[in-house]
C-alpha cells in the first residue's frame, strides 16, 4: 500500500500542480496500460474481463480507459455495467442491515445476478443478448435496452462490486480475467490519524452520490456504515479471484474532493465520528486546494466522481 504524507502532498500542489496531476495521471495510466497487455494476450481464451472493488473505486473509468487501450492492442472490447442488473424498487424486498438499522443496499440480492450469469454464458457461447439498462433517478430496471453478441476477436468488460460473486464466476473462471481495482493509498497528516483508503473512497463516493445520484452527503453518511459492511461480506472474501489488481487512487485529487466538500462536511464532526471517518473531519481545513481546471485529462477517473 502507497502512504503519502499531506505535507508532500500539500507542497506539491502549490509548487507545481500540473507536474503534479500530471506525475498521477501517468502512473495510473501505466497501471491500466499493464492490464491491458495482460488482457490481450489471453484475449482468446479468456474474453470476458470481470472489474471488480469496493464502492468509488473507479471501476467505471477504468472500464472506459481499459477498453481505449485494448482498442490500440487491436483487441475490440464490448462493455457491461453490473449496475444495469439492479432490480426495481419496490419490486422485491431489500434486505435490511440490522447491524447498522439501514437497508442492505450492498446485498447482491438487490441484483439480477442469475440472469448476468446467464448472459455471461451466452455471450461465450456466441450467442446474442439483450443488455438493460438501470435508471438511478427512478431506481428502475430497464430490460432489453440493446443487443450484444461477440465476434471471435471480441472482450466483454463486467465491472460491479458482485463481479467475483461465484454466481457469476463459479462456472466462467476458465474464461475469464478478474481485474480487482480500489484505492491501495493512505495520506499521513503531520498530527492525527491517517486516512485509510476507504475515508479516501469515501470521499470520492459523497461528491459523486451528491452531483449524480441525488444523494447528499448526509444520506452517504447515513449508509456508509452498511457499505463497509457490504464490502466486507460481500467483497473481500473472492478477493483471491483476481488476476490483476490497479490502485486508482491520484495524490492530487484529495485537493480537489476536499475542496469541494469541506462546507458540506464543516458541521458533521459527529457523523463523520459515527461512521468511523472521523480523520476526514481532522484533516479537511489541512489541505491545500489545487488549480486543476484545464489540467487534468478529459478522461481522468476523477472525473467519475466530481463530473
Amino acid at each position: 500500500m502507497a502512504e503519502f504524507t499531506l505535507k508532500y502532498i500539500n507542497h506539491h500542489a502549490l509548487r507545481d500542480p500540473a507536474a503534479f496531476i500530471g506525475e498521477s495521471e501517468q502512473h495510473y495510466r501505466n497501471q491500466v496500460a499493464a492490464v491491458a497487455d495482460e488482457v490481450a494476450e489471453n484475449s482468446v481464451q479468456k474474453p470476458i474481463v470481470l472489474l471488480n472493488g469496493p464502492s468509488s473505486s473507479g471501476k467505471t473509468t477504468t472500464n472506459d480507459r481499459l477498453c481505449k487501450a485494448l482498442e490500440q492492442r487491436g483487441i475490440h472490447a464490448e462493455t457491461i455495467s453490473m449496475d444495469d442488473y439492479y432490480r426495481t424498487v419496490g419490486t422485491y424486498e431489500i434486505p435490511a442491515d440490522g447491524e447498522n438499522g439501514v437497508p442492505d443496499l450492498e446485498s447482491p440480492e438487490c441484483m439480477n445476478l442469475p440472469l448476468l450469469s446467464e448472459h455471461l454464458s451466452q455471450l461465450v457461447a456466441g450467442e446474442e443478448i439483450k443488455v438493460p439498462r438501470f435508471d438511478f433517478e427512478t431506481r428502475t430496471f430497464i430490460p432489453n435496452t440493446r443487443a450484444l453478441r461477440l465476434d471471435p476477436d471480441e472482450v466483454v468488460l463486467i465491472e460491479g462490486i458482485h463481479a467475483f460473486n461465484p454466481v457469476i464466476m463459479g462456472d466462467l473462471a476458465h474464461a475469464a480475467t478478474g481485474v480487482f481495482l480500489s484505492v491501495a493509498s493512505s495520506v499521513i497528516p503531520q498530527e492525527g490519524a491517517r486516512l485509510e483508503p476507504y475515508m479516501l473512497r469515501f470521499l470520492r463516493r459523497a461528491m459523486r452520490d451528491s452531483l449524480f445520484r441525488n444523494s447528499p452527503v448526509e444520506d452517504t453518511l447515513r449508509q456508509w456504515k452498511s457499505v463497509r459492511r457490504g464490502e466486507s461480506l460481500y467483497i473481500s472474501p473472492y478477493y483471491g479471484r483476481a488476476n490483476l489488481t490497479v490502485d486508482t487512487f491520484l495524490p492530487y485529487e484529495i485537493c480537489v474532493l476536499a475542496e469541494k466538500l469541506r462546507n458540506s462536511l464543516k458541521s458533521k464532526e459527529m457523523e463523520l465520528e459515527n461512521a468511523d471517518l472521523g480523520p476526514v473531519y481532522s484533516i479537511l481545513p489541512d489541505i491545500e486546494p489545487i488549480e486543476y481546471k484545464n489540467i487534468i485529462p478529459a478522461d481522468s477517473v476523477l472525473h467519475e466522481f466530481i463530473g
